[in-house]
């Protein structure tokens, strides 16, 4: 026996529904359990109020040994909950609690352990590590995951994604910038890619999806296999097949869907770029992230016709100027990474 006496623990029983236990309360009536989990007192005072609850929501009586083990799990939760932000839930028997609300709470209890067994006897979900890569600027990144799914991050760029990805049912990575996969087909296992404004759903394929943050232009290109744009809410907006891109300003909304060159837009995982009569506008801005520089365009260069066509893979951004420089008829200026282009 302890030295609590029934209508101490009854009130520290009510105390506890309520959430008002002090620290020292809560130590006094942990010990109590503890020192009676085989006593017959506590078995007693379980079954007397037990008989007197309203059994009409119950299928089965819970054992006592249960229901002492869940009222310690609940003194754990009660002090959890003091040092974590409050999270308001829904429960599904709150109109029963109002019911027996003037009851002690030692029926209550018994309820409560009986619908904690249910919900804890459910298999845990395993706990979801997330990794997520960089490409500094200027620099290209290419690794596998552990689906066997090939990426390629171009310059300031980042991916996140789950460390076991082979073992989701639903293998789900978030992109920043630019980047081409190779995904690892699995019929079981759909694969989507989530940028700013949708996803992609995957099925088996080669693709590319460029969604940097400064850019108007969320743009995705499929070079092998099957993949369908998805708008926030889930919906299919189209599906793409090879040598298509999908074109979404994020300003208008308006989605276009083109042919295009695959190579010129997937060429710089290789290693190399490719213009083809290219807008001086969009070379600046590839050149840009590709080096890791800023350029200053006159305005009037801008709203011009200007377009470039080149492949670009070993040389120097000094070496890349001087053939802008010769085919468009302009000028060119780099103070370290600072780049100015003018009309001759």
């Amino acid at each position: 026996m302890v030295s609590d006496s029934n209508n101490n623990i009854k009130e520290l029983f009510s105390k506890l529904q309520s959430g008002g236990l002090s620290n020292n309360e809560k130590d006094r009536l942990r010990a109590y359990v503890i020192a009676c989990y085989k006593d017959e007192q506590l078995d007693m005072l379980m079954h007397r109020h037990w008989e007197s609850l309203d059994k009409s929501g119950f299928t089965e009586e819970p054992s006592l040994d249960d229901i002492k083990m869940k009222l310690l799990t609940l003194i754990y939760e009660e002090e959890k909950k003091q040092m974590q932000p409050e999270v308001k839930r829904r429960i599904s028997w709150q109109t029963y609690f109002v019911r027996i609300a003037a009851i002690l709470f030692i029926p209550l209890l018994v309820y409560t352990g009986f619908l904690l067994s249910r919900v804890e006897n459910r298999p845990e979900e395993p706990e979801l590590v997330m990794q997520e890569v960089f490409a500094n600027p200027g620099s290209r990144l290419h690794f596998t995951l552990a689906d066997q799914t090939e990426v390629w991050l171009n310059s300031g760029s980042s991916l996140e994604y789950p460390l076991d990805i082979d073992k989701q049912k639903q293998r789900t990575v978030k992109l920043k910038g630019q980047g081409y996969f190779k995904v690892a087909h699995s019929a079981d296992h759909p694969f989507f890619v989530e940028v700013n404004e949708m996803k992609v759903k995957v099925m088996g394929t080669s693709f590319d999806v460029y969604d940097y943050a400064d850019d108007q232009q969320l743009i995705s290109t499929l070079e092998e296999g099957k993949i369908a744009l998805l708008n926030k809410q889930g919906k299919e907006i189209v599906q793409l097949v090879p040598g298509e891109q999908a074109v979404f300003d994020k300003s208008s909304k308006k989605l276009l869907i083109k042919e295009v060159d695959i190579e010129q837009m997937t060429s710089w995982k290789d290693g190399y770029l490719v213009f083809q009569d290219t807008p001086l506008h969009e070379v600046v801005r590839v050149l840009g992230r590709w080096f890791n520089c800023t350029f200053e365009v006159a305005p009037s260069l801008l709203k011009s016709d200007i377009k470039y066509t080149a492949t670009i893979q070993d040389e120097t951004i000094g070496e890349v100027l001087k053939m802008v420089e010769i085919s468009t008829n302009v000028k060119t200026n780099i103070e370290k990474r600072e780049v100015r282009i003018w009309a001759e």
